[in-house]
């Protein structure tokens, strides 16, 4: 049965032999033939014996170190591939020896980057150099065994991580003799959703999202117009029912509502924090900014709205756009979340040529716009009041620093204490962006390294 679904087989034309050619150990072979050749002109049998044994050793184990590693198929699973701050997510390591040979020794190491955390320190050394932990496992194999190893791993911050690179060492039995190899392909990696916040008891920053405005939508029902309750019919949606009102009846009630006209709203975000690449860039207002804009798509989602995104900063990634059109249901709402979780403090593109870019497809007609930024330019203003021009409805959360900015004709909420990070995690929210753009540097990405003010 084959390990899947991410495998690795460590190979000469796969993977790179970390370590120089055995110099040593051929130095050691030859100086035994010379210890043998001069035993037999001295006819010294007992030289020759020792020699003679030191040198089959010594071959067996260069011999056996090589082969080692052969055939040796490594996979890594995570149980999810998506997960939100704060979930567990368990990586399953999978060794397989593909041969007859038995490995007596083999040691298993693998990265893991800072946003995904172990919640056990067994088998596991942090990665001060390049920040992380790596997870290291001993075992032996015999021919054609298998073994697995399991791990839970907790995710602290959003972004993609991917596992790996992956190191393998082994060796004779003796461990005279040893041979490193390492994939540096990353497997399977881990998209962290941002953290979101509960918004239940905060006016949403948009007028009137949901009131009477004439449109061609279809009808849905208003949670914020509740009309009676009634007895449960099949089909109604199980979010409907009021399962205490339906304990103390002793029969399911569910409640209805007021129709309105749904309306389309747009989440842009705003992941520049400084008036200049070169000054750096404030990575709590960046935070701050993400946790914003996620927290209220999802509000909005979850009270019927047909939500979109326009945000710089989001990383290429094929599958992962800057600007999302509006749309209802979950799978959407996830691609929403999914490029929240790819922002990086630098954009190469600003939020109002985005947006007019982008604009035909992403701002539809007579949509809300809450934009949710740390940072205001006057060309973004003046977008803003363009849409509002056009029958936009306008608002800004406001996540920055500083006292929130007075718009002339645009409402602003101060949204700073609502999506605020916690002290606690500051310190890994530093290293974990640093890591990332270190990490994209290496991928040849369009960024560079920024100082945080």
């Amino acid at each position: 049965m084959m390990i899947n679904p991410v495998i690795r087989t460590f190979r000469e034309k796969r993977t790179k032999d970390l370590r120089a050619p055995d110099v040593i150990g051929e130095l050691f072979m030859l100086l035994m033939l010379v210890v043998i050749a001069v035993g037999a002109g001295t006819g010294s049998a007992l030289v020759v014996a020792l020699g003679t044994t030191a040198f089959v050793i010594s071959a067996g184990g260069t011999l056996w170190s090589k082969l080692s590693l052969a055939e040796v198929a490594y996979g890594a699973q995570p149980s999810d591939t998506h997960a939100f701050v704060g979930d567990e997510v368990e990586i399953v390591m999978t060794l397989e020896n593909r041969k007859p040979l038995p490995i007596p020794w083999v040691q298993l190491i693998e990265f893991l980057p800072t946003g995904l955390l172990p919640l056990s320190d067994e088998g596991v050394k942090r990665r001060a150099y390049a920040g992380g932990s790596e997870i290291v496992e001993t075992t032996s194999l015999a021919g054609y065994e298998r073994v697995r190893f399991r791990h839970k791993i907790k995710a602290h911050h959003r972004g993609h991580y991917s596992i790996g690179p992956t190191e393998l060492r082994s060796g004779d039995l003796f461990g005279l003799f040893g041979t490193v190899r390492r994939d540096s392909r990353s497997l399977q990696g881990v998209t962290v959703y941002p953290r979101i916040v509960p918004l239940d008891g905060w006016e949403l920053p948009a007028a009137k999202p949901m009131g009477d405005t004439l449109s061609r939508n279809t009808l849905l029902d208003d949670p914020s117009r509740p009309r009676s309750i009634r007895d449960y019919r099949p089909g109604d949606p199980m979010k409907r029912i009021d399962w205490k009102l339906s304990a103390k009846r002793d029969e399911l009630t569910v409640r209805t509502y007021d129709q309105s006209v749904s309306n389309d709203v747009v989440v842009m975000m705003e992941s520049r924090t400084v008036d200049y690449a070169w000054h750096g860039y404030k990575y709590d207002v960046l935070e701050s900014a993400v946790t914003g804009a996620a927290s209220i798509a999802v509000r909005c989602a979850d009270l019927g709205y047909r939500v979109g995104l326009v945000a710089n900063g989001v990383r290429p990634t094929r599958g992962v756009m800057a600007a999302i059109t509006p749309g209802d249901g979950p799978h959407h709402v996830r691609t929403i979340l999914e490029a929240l979780a790819f922002v990086q403090p630098l954009s190469l593109t600003s939020l109002e040529t985005l947006a007019v870019d982008r604009g035909a497809h992403a701002i539809t007609n007579g949509s809300s716009l809450i934009l949710v930024a740390g940072f205001l330019t006057e060309p973004v203003v003046a977008y803003l009041h363009h849409s509002q021009q056009v029958g936009h409805r306008v608002s800004i959360a406001w996540v920055g620093r500083e006292e929130p900015p007075r718009v002339t004709g645009i409402r602003v909420v101060d949204a700073r204490e609502i999506f605020k990070i916690d002290s606690d995690v500051e310190e890994l929210l530093m290293s974990v962006v640093d890591e990332q753009m270190e990490m994209n540097a290496r991928m040849n990405a369009p960024v560079r390294e920024y100082d945080r003010v």
